[in-house]
């Protein structure tokens, strides 16, 4: 399958402070931040288009992003 990643970014709304840095280094601007409540967090806004390449994963001092394996059926 082409389409199949090994792993895809899980964001922990409780540890996203709304900090953007994962919405910058996205090469295929797939995060942005989403407003919940008075704060905004970090969305994925297309997983389907994910390559997995882990920058958001890196890039997060808060580690509010950690990367799930994928089952080969698509179910995280």
């Amino acid at each position: 399958n082409p389409n199949y990643r090994a792993a895809i970014p899980d964001i922990a709304a409780h540890r996203c402070t709304g900090c953007g840095r994962c919405v910058a280094v996205c090469p295929w601007h797939l995060l942005s931040l989403e407003p919940r409540g008075w704060v905004k967090s970090a969305a994925m806004k297309d997983l389907e288009a994910c390559t997995g390449c882990r920058k958001c994963e890196v890039v997060c001092p808060f580690n509010a992003i950690t990367m799930v394996h994928r089952e080969p059926n698509g179910v995280a």
